[in-house]
């Protein structure tokens, strides 16, 4: 489990659930510590299931296609129980032995009963859990349609009830691991930033600086996720592919960009001068920056997504750009990259100490491109604390 078994078990409670099953990838990341291949590669047609009972947060069960079973293996706790389902064929030579590891899958993976499908796999899990007439709650977001209709329909006096909401709040929070991760995803992302900035010379295009980005990135270990480079104006076209459009004196370079490491994200924003910036630039950018540190300053237990929304983008018109406007100025992030607690208006989800922030101020204009500044924080009662090491200043290449 990446996440915090004891806050699981208390959010059970205040639910009235005696089971919860996780349908996504990141929600069975966070409950078994597995990343799901299947999950994360076929998430509409093999997926994986953890199951955490309100007696036995810290023992879940792991469920997935016989193909993507041996990830059991990699649990970052210990399981309960674990159920392969369909078909997927190993060979055993006759007489080679078996190592303690591939004897522990062979159990499961080769010589376990066939089960013909992920419904199956779970109402076995739950019958072997003593949960066949239990409250159940699935996190309803990753399950196909009709799947919570026909687990009722298979598990008879048991309610099945949608618990997406349950996770999300449990998630809210992040543990000790997580912040771990999300830090470490985030220097990652900072490396490769630094490598891209590292090329930086007349006539380097996009797609040179994205490929530095990624390549760096994955030397470290990471995954590249996006990696959004622009030059100058075409900032205001963030989105679109990379070009082989020059680099040229006087552009600004705007990066958005993130990867994840061991299943955790990394989404981050900085905003470079190839040159002498431009006035302009230097003042917009200012502005930025005001804003994400007021939202690194503000930042408390209790207070909502809408209130942080609203000190954000206030401290961005106070520093100099009256007319900014955005939908949001940032989100939770862990092994989603966008995850409760949301600054957006008027939102009244409430921030708690250990949530992690990702705070960010873009502004797009036609003719001057992006600006951008964005980093995760931890929110604690004692203060709040940066996640990354990057200087968050506007960067200038002479």
């Amino acid at each position: 489990m990446t996440g915090d078994a004891r806050r699981v078990a208390r959010h059970l409670a205040a639910a009235g659930l005696d089971a919860l099953v996780a349908t996504s990838a990141e929600n069975v990341l966070y409950l078994t510590g597995v990343s799901s291949v299947g999950g994360q590669n076929h998430p509409y047609s093999s997926r994986a299931l953890a199951v955490v009972t309100r007696d036995r947060p810290d023992a879940p069960y792991f469920a997935s296609s016989r193909g993507d079973v041996d990830q059991f293996l990699d649990a970052t706790t210990a399981l309960s129980g674990v159920v392969g389902y369909g078909t997927f064929h190993r060979e055993l030579p006759a007489g080679l032995e078996l190592t303690e590891r591939e004897r522990r899958f062979k159990e499961i993976g080769v010589d376990a009963p066939v089960v013909p499908d992920a419904l199956s796999a779970l109402v076995g899990v739950l019958t072997e859990a003593g949960l066949a007439g239990a409250r159940i709650g699935v996190d309803e977001n990753a399950a196909p349609l009709g799947f919570l209709e026909r687990l009722a329909e298979a598990l008879p006096g048991s309610s099945v009830v949608p618990a997406a909401a349950v996770l999300h709040r449990i998630r809210k929070v992040k543990s000790a691991t997580e912040i771990s991760r999300i830090t470490e995803a985030a220097a990652l992302a900072e490396n490769g930033v630094r490598a891209a900035l590292a090329i930086a010379a007349p006539g380097v295009t996009e797609q040179d600086m994205v490929r530095e980005f990624e390549t760096a990135v994955v030397r470290g270990g990471g995954r590249p996720r996006f990696t959004l480079i622009k030059f100058g104006r075409d900032g205001v076209l963030g989105q679109t592919r990379p070009t082989t459009a020059p680099l040229r004196r006087g552009d600004s370079i705007w990066f958005d960009a993130g990867c994840t490491w061991r299943g955790y994200w990394s989404d981050i924003a900085r905003t470079a001068s190839f040159g002498p910036p431009a006035p302009r630039l230097t003042a917009v950018y200012a502005a930025m920056l005001a804003g994400e540190q007021a939202a690194l300053d503000a930042a408390k237990p209790g207070m909502t997504g809408g209130e942080l929304f609203d000190r954000t983008v206030e401290a961005v018109r106070d520093a100099g750009v009256p007319h900014y406007r955005r939908h949001h100025v940032g989100h939770g992030i862990g092994a989603e990259i966008y995850e409760p607690v949301l600054i957006t208006p008027g939102n009244p989800d409430v921030i708690e100490e250990g949530t992690v922030v990702n705070s960010e101020t873009p502004y797009y204009e036609f003719g001057l491109g992006g600006v951008h500044v964005e980093d995760p924080f931890v929110v604690t009662a004692d203060g709040n604390r940066l996640l990354t090491t990057l200087d968050r200043d506007l960067i200038v290449i002479d």
